[in-house]
């Protein structure tokens, strides 16, 4: 499965360890807005596509799955248009600013039937097979 990252700030590189780790995993591309974000991930990842542009992650025909890593106030935005363009989806949490966001997103990835799963601290690994 072929993933991509928005967010490399505190927890990113959490997440980006633990994907790459995954046997059957690939992180195709991390995006984040911090030119000094990026420097971090490329340096760590050299083999890795880092941008600033998340709608690039979102749009790529290579990429199944995403895994949003960013502001809370930006997972109800990312999350949809990933889901409207076909990927599975891995946010931290909090899931949304509010009830309705998440109720929303619930069902989009059910209608679309696509997998969403919200962080958890015990959930230290990610696989969505």
């Amino acid at each position: 499965m072929n993933f991509g990252v928005i967010g490399y700030g505190y927890w990113g590189p959490n997440v980006v360890r633990n994907l790459v780790s995954l046997e059957g995993s690939k992180v195709l591309a991390i995006a984040d807005v911090s030119q000094t974000a990026r420097a971090r991930a490329q340096k760590a990842y050299p083999g890795i596509k880092v941008i600033s542009d998340a709608s690039e992650v979102i749009s790529s025909v290579d990429i199944d799955a995403i895994a949003i890593v960013s502001p809370v106030w930006t997972h109800y935005k990312l999350t949809k248009a990933a889901l409207e363009n076909g990927k599975h989806v891995f946010v931290e949490k909090p899931f949304t600013s509010n009830t309705e966001q998440g109720e929303e997103l619930i069902n989009l990835a059910q209608q679309k039937n696509l997998r969403i799963m919200v962080d958890h601290t015990v959930l230290l690994r990610f696989d969505p097979r």
